[in-house]
């Protein structure tokens, strides 16, 4: 790693497994003793510090050999981590029966491996060193030993409190999708695997053009993480293990307050792969639908937040037959759907229709992977007039110009996805199932012209002083507990219904007096759960 603009420490399995070893020494010597022995083990996996000296400033944009030695520094972290865990397993394993337990014997290791953002000793005034695009992954993971006491894996981004929840993403380094599964691998008695943020983000509507262009959603890269998660899934599907029951994958993290978001404007077809492109092997499906799908086959309960089609609850087909979707284990199931599915096409529309770009648009090797067609110059010098000219109250990087105003269903692209969600719900599709929801949480902020177009009028929801407004839109399962009745519970509001079929689905299911009508629930901010915090 020899650069003049990093610096770093290697990480030392020793090192870690003293201070594991110290840390347990200090909790069984602690009266009274309620357990004895280490539960959770944490691993802050930190970047090197890059140093950026006024005589030798950072290059503008990340050098590729500048990344790659931020990538072996993270892997060698967690190779480290994972040597001295394993040695810790070791001597668990042949202390004297005599002395206490190093390792609590009932619920093992609960391992975490938390991302800490970059830093600088001095930082760049070029913001394109804020926002990062190159995702890390483990280097030779298949390599990392087998730790037989770990029950539990949470790997997700160190948060930020210093930031904004629009900005919890600047100085972020993005990790790919994989890197949880290809670890699960590693952890032979796994039960839970917990991701409350696997570093997926949509575009933000800042004031700022220049900001929007330093701080852009890459289109090709994010479809290539998408396409890795699908393929991972695909390939370490015979080697997860047997014990793994539940999971959480949330693939992006919503801004409780409403997402800072342009409705209006064209999302990237993050599904199709065009020419000269390899196959993608996908069948023009949606990569992390199938790869979810796959792993809903495994699990007890499956926790989920992601853009899907309905490809994550049909039956799939490969070249010689179809095979029913089956998850005989699924007990519980909660999926949270992005309003845009991954094609680029919005499940739903403006109250009164408005649709514009129906469709997502292409992405190409040429105009969508860094740095595109971007002029750097042109965009600092946009963001020095435009710093000259703000004269708002708030920071430039908070100051955004939202448009989301798709609250209405469409009714050929939602009614697929509560079709093929209500058919999976079948017994002989989830033997097991105690409890399945399908959501999302839809947004009532437009734009300045769209709102005077809503002005008086009650076709748009109920807003005072033209504050954000978001609501929970979504269908609700639950199969009978003990005497009980099976249940339906549809939250979709006053005016719209599902589709007949859909209707003749669930009617099967539970009987079409078994079905509950709530109304919406109009809030300012997005429930959240303190325990899932990140």
């Amino acid at each position: 790693m020899a650069s003049q603009h990093i610096l770093a420490t290697p990480p030392s399995k020793d090192a870690i497994l003293n201070t594991l070893l110290e840390d347990i020494r200090h909790y069984n010597a602690r009266l009274p003793r309620l357990y004895v022995g280490l539960r959770e083990c944490t691993l802050d996996a930190e970047m090197p510090l890059l140093l950026n000296p006024p005589g030798a400033p950072l290059a503008c944009r990340e050098p590729p050999a500048e990344f790659e030695a931020v990538h072996a520094h993270f892997s060698a972290q967690v190779h480290a981590f994972f040597n001295a865990l394993h040695d810790l397993e070791d001597m668990a394993a042949k202390k004297p029966s005599e002395e206490l337990d190093l390792i609590r014997p009932d619920d093992g290791l609960w391992l975490a491996i938390r991302i800490v953002n970059q830093s600088f000793d001095i930082y760049p005034d070029c913001l394109h060193r804020t926002f990062h695009t190159r995702c890390l992954t483990v280097q030779n993971a298949n390599s990392l030993p087998l730790l037989n006491r770990v029950t539990q894996l949470r790997v997700f981004p160190a948060p930020d409190y210093a930031s904004e929840p629009g900005m919890n993403f600047a100085h972020m380094r993005p990790v790919s999708p994989r890197v949880p599964l290809e670890l699960a691998v590693r952890l032979p008695y796994l039960r839970e695997l917990d991701c409350p943020w696997l570093w997926e983000r949509l575009p933000v509507a800042f004031s700022s053009h220049a900001l929007r262009r330093f701080a852009r959603v890459w289109e090709g890269p994010w479809r290539d993480a998408r396409a890795e998660f699908g393929r991972c899934v695909r390939d370490i599907m015979p080697l997860l293990p047997s014990s793994l029951t539940k999971a959480r994958l949330w693939f992006w993290k919503p801004n409780p307050y409403g997402d800072d978001t342009d409705q209006a404007a064209q999302m990237p077809d993050l599904v199709s792969v065009l020419p000269p492109s390899s196959s993608s092997k996908f069948e023009d499906m949606d990569p992390v639908s199938l790869g979810l799908r796959a792993l809903g086959s495994r699990l007890e309960e499956l926790d989920i937040r992601a853009l899907i089609t309905p490809d994550l609850f049909r039956s799939c087909t490969d070249n010689t037959a179809v095979h029913s979707l089956l998850w005989p284990r699924m007990q519980h199931l909660k999926v949270e759907f992005h309003p845009c599915a991954p094609d680029g096409k919005w499940y739903f529309s403006g109250p009164r229709g408005e649709d514009p770009h129906a469709t997502g648009f292409a992405i190409t090797r040429k105009e969508h992977y860094p740095p595109g067609q971007e002029d750097v110059d042109d965009t600092h010098n946009l963001w020095s007039r435009e710093e000259d000219e703000y004269t708002g109250d708030d920071d430039i990087c908070l100051a955004r110009q939202p448009d989301m105003f798709r609250t209405l269903p469409v009714a050929g692209r939602i009614n697929p996805l509560l079709l093929a969600f209500a058919l999976s719900l079948q017994r002989q599709n989830m033997p097991s199932l105690q409890d399945a929801e399908l959501f999302t949480w839809l947004t009532w902020r437009p734009s300045e012209e769209r709102a005077r177009e809503y002005e008086g009028s009650n076709d748009a929801p109920p807003s005072v002083d033209n504050e954000t407004v978001l609501f929970r839109w979504g269908v609700r399962y639950d199969a009978p507990k003990g005497d009980g009745e099976t249940e339906v519970t549809w939250q979709v509001g006053e005016h719209w219904r599902p589709g007949a079929e859909i209707m003749s689905v669930f009617g099967d299911l539970v009987g079409e007096k078994k079905m509950e009508w709530k109304p919406f629930e109009f809030v300012r901010e997005r429930e959240q759960d303190p325990v899932n915090f990140i």
